[in-house]
């Protein structure tokens, strides 16, 4: 969820939902996440929209009563792209349950949580490392939620979606690992930073963008506070001679506790990393905030 959209641009959310034209299942009361596919909004929406309760009339589905569903929900007033026939056909399972398929299930092997970790890194567009658990298996199916990551975000609740149309979730703990640039030696406060005054070492991250993770990525710049041999260099405590030009594309990070969001902006000011300047949504001129450079590409927003 981006902790710092308006209520305005909440409403102006594109939200699709597929409903095929055959539901499989001994029920005539859903949700619509169990007979739907619902795609694009963020993560608030969906969950709203996926738990909505709808009523078959007999063997079949009506449009209506999804739009009628869809209409009495807060989520009404999103921009809902609705694709199903006038009436989808129920039909029963060839065997006990819901939404199933005509084919016997297959036998498969558990899944521990760790073979999520290179899903997770994609999902992250993550460099480093990342170490997941959960308390249980992974459930079949394929992950329908959430469709991205910030990396550092200590826990997160994946929905995987099975071929029969049921959805399960699976809570997990992640912790994050990436290599950073730490002195070699002591760094006075005002001395220039090069590539032989750092090494690299592991080390968990909580807030991405924080440290510097490759010498180029400091070398030339200037520390501002004194830095001891195996501390962490911060890029907050560096200067440099860059600056941020006025209307340049960045992402802006918002934080509010551990949760993150990114969204694409324009800066308004141009500024060095460190320094506090405006930037707008690149969707929304109206929408103006206040932000830290973090680098060239990033900015900061602290949401209180």
């Amino acid at each position: 969820m981006l902790l710092f959209l308006s209520a305005e641009a909440y409403s102006a959310q594109n939200v699709r939902i597929d409903v095929p034209e055959v539901i499989y299942s001994a029920e005539r009361i859903f949700t619509l996440g169990q007979v739907s596919k619902i795609t694009g909004g963020n993560v608030r929406t969906r969950r709203l929209l996926e738990g909505l309760n709808v009523y078959a009339d007999g063997d079949r589905l009506a449009r209506r009563e999804v739009l009628r569903a869809i209409n009495d929900s807060e989520a009404s007033d999103a921009r809902i792209e609705l694709y199903m026939p006038q009436y989808s056909r129920i039909e029963a399972p060839d065997y006990e349950g819901n939404f199933t398929e005509t084919s016997a299930p297959q036998e498969r092997t558990p899944q521990n949580a760790s073979s999520l970790a290179p899903v997770i890194k994609s999902l992250a567009s993550w460099t480093g490392d990342v170490e997941v658990s959960a308390s249980s298996p992974v459930p079949e199916g394929t992950l329908i939620d959430p469709a991205s990551m910030i990396p550092g975000t200590p826990a997160a609740t994946l929905r995987f979606k099975d071929g029969n149309g049921r959805v399960k979730s699976l809570p997990v703990r992640l912790t994050w690992t990436q290599n950073v640039m730490v002195a070699s030696h002591n760094i006075r406060k005002g001395d220039r930073i090069y590539p032989r005054d750092v090494f690299s070492r592991p080390m968990k991250i909580t807030r991405p963008g924080m440290y510097a993770s490759t010498p180029e990525e400091i070398s030339g710049f200037t520390a501002n506070r004194a830095v001891k041999q195996g501390e962490p260099i911060e890029l907050r405590n560096l200067t440099s001679s860059l600056v941020v030009r006025k209307n340049r594309p960045v992402k802006i990070v918002a934080r509010y506790g551990a949760a993150t969001a990114t969204i694409d902006g324009i800066t308004l000011e141009e500024g060095k990393p460190g320094e506090w300047v405006k930037v707008r949504r690149a969707d929304d001129r109206h929408v103006t905030l206040r932000a830290r450079i973090i680098d060239e590409n990033t900015v900061e927003v602290h949401v209180e």
